[in-house]
């Protein structure tokens, strides 16, 4: 036991004099210097590398030309990359719209700038199909809209089967588009404006009314009612109370399908008997027969 010992003294005190031995001592200083030497060069190529630390302001691109954005950024050796385009009316092509990283905020030099721009052209769209429901004017033009196609209404023209703002046929740049062109694929440049000709169902044309064997209550109602006047009256020797009396003439005379203009006058002749040609309830439609019986 005791001679065990003393050889890891012995060994120990061998290992204190070669750690102490200038020799040692020389070559661990000579290592260490190349190690912070080494450490100092490698970390002072990647500062100059990757300019670590070191931030620059991104610039706000947006508006501006991509030729003229990309002089702007060479100072700080930004690259461009464009990734999406669309078009816009009145604004010319190459304009930057939008751009990634945001504007002012803070990245490396050489960083790559991701920006949308305008076109110079338009895309061209392809027209909805017409169908039942898409006569309709404004339920169209909904859906033109969400393409980015304008619709103006150039003409009305009445129409007393079809309803309200019905779709009679449309137009491009003068030409007239048919059901057949739409349904071949018909397309037009994005922002482009359509016109249309629709129906309208006002007028300032009525229908005549007959009113041959109504009594002139009934009469005068219902020519009122229909934005006419009554013109001249003229009665026969035996009407003894107009209101009761019945119109057995008129003018203008009730033919089917003749218009008269609004506010027009009709004419009546009266008789206070019913012509002979009338049946009993002819006058009584708005319920004064009932009350002179």
């Amino acid at each position: 036991m005791n001679g065990l010992l003393e050889n890891l003294r012995a060994y120990a005190r061998e290992v204190w004099l070669f750690l102490t031995s200038g020799i040692f001592l020389t070559n661990f200083l000579k290592m260490l210097a190349l190690v912070l030497v080494l450490f100092f060069l490698t970390t002072w190529w990647l500062r100059c590398y990757t300019n670590h630390g070191e931030s620059v302001q991104v610039n706000d691109f947006t508006g501006m030309n991509l030729s003229d954005a990309m002089k702007v950024a060479r100072d700080k050796d930004f690259r461009f990359e464009v990734i999406d385009s669309s078009w816009f009316e009145g604004k010319p092509g190459g304009l930057i719209i939008s751009q990634t990283p945001k504007p002012l905020s803070r990245v490396k030099e050489g960083r790559k700038i991701y920006v949308s721009i305008t076109q110079s052209q338009p895309e061209l769209v392809r027209l909805p199909q017409l169908d039942e429901s898409s006569y309709d004017f404004d339920r169209y033009a909904g859906k033109l809209a969400r393409r980015n196609i304008k619709s103006r209404i150039s003409e009305r023209m009445f129409d007393r089967k079809q309803a309200e703002n019905t779709i009679l046929y449309l137009l491009y740049n003068g030409e007239k588009v048919t059901e057949s062109d739409i349904k071949k694929g018909y397309e037009v440049p994005m922002g482009a404006t359509l016109e249309f000709v629709v129906t309208e169902r006002l007028s300032n044309e009525m229908e005549v009314p007959d009113l041959v064997c109504m009594n002139y209550t009934a009469a005068e109602f219902l020519v009122t009612t229909s934005n006419l006047n009554i013109g001249e009256i003229f009665e026969d020797e035996d009407v003894t109370d107009r209101s009761t009396a019945f119109v057995y003439k008129q003018d203008p005379p009730f033919q089917a399908d003749s218009y008269i203009q609004m506010g027009t006058q009709i004419s009546l002749w009266l008789t206070q008997h019913a012509p002979d040609k009338c049946s009993p309830a002819d006058g009584t439609d708005d319920g004064t027969g009932d009350e002179n019986e």
